[in-house]
């Protein structure tokens, strides 16, 4: 508040980036609503679980090129579902898929540091994000060995919730990276595994943020 920033500045503890608004904040109050469901059988086990979420004063901490800009947000709701399930389909092949649906939204935001940004989705949250693979067993000669795939996909997400920056980097985070491995153990339980992760060469920027005081220009790794 205006009050805390004036007692700071009476006891000299200002720091040359910090105005008001930048590194106050209250605290967030949730409330979650969840149903579930679960079942194991002989061969196939599943989890699904869908779930309502709503954060009074959600906490938003943006890098804007200068400084860090906290400020709560009226109010950010979250629905979504998330599942997971095993099948094994044969007595030497097991599949796995996990998911999680999400749909967010700024329902009240309008002094963020990027404006009022209400009714918009926030900013790096998938839609949709999963995780399938499949692993095969079999023996060779004394050997146990086997070899697994997976696949982990994230649907495209913004890297920003400004707008100016969004555009100007002109593209969104994706994810759809393959990996695989093989091994196998001897008689003596000593494990050999060969693997190899982005098989495919997937590239995505994995973080991006304004450029430290260099207005108009995005930094990311």
């Amino acid at each position: 508040t205006s009050a805390d920033y004036a007692l700071l500045a009476q006891g000299g503890l200002l720091v040359p980036n910090l105005t008001t608004g930048t590194r106050f904040a209250g605290p967030e109050e949730s409330k979650v609503y969840e149903l579930g469901v679960k079942g194991a059988y002989s061969d196939f086990a599943f989890n699904v679980a869908i779930f309502d979420q709503t954060i009074e004063g959600f906490q938003s901490n943006i890098f804007t090129g200068t400084g860090f800009a906290l400020a709560n947000a009226g109010e950010q709701s979250t629905q979504g579902l998330e599942l997971d399930a095993q099948w094994n389909a044969t007595d030497n092949l097991l599949l796995s898929f996990a998911g999680t649906f999400l749909d967010p939204v700024y329902d009240s935001f309008e002094e963020s540091a990027s404006g009022d940004i209400s009714g918009q989705k926030p900013y790096g949250i998938p839609d949709v994000s999963t995780s399938t693979s499949a692993t095969y067993t079999f023996d060779v000669k004394t050997y146990d060995a086997f070899v697994r795939a997976d696949w982990q996909y994230e649907s495209p997400s913004d890297y920003f919730d400004e707008p100016a920056n969004q555009a100007l980097i002109g593209d969104e985070k994706e994810v759809s990276t393959f990996n695989a491995s093989a091994g196998l153990t001897t008689e003596s339980g000593l494990s050999f595994t060969l693997w190899g992760r982005n098989i495919f060469d997937d590239e995505y920027i994995t973080v991006a943020f304004p450029a430290v005081a260099q207005a108009g220009s995005i930094s990311g790794y």
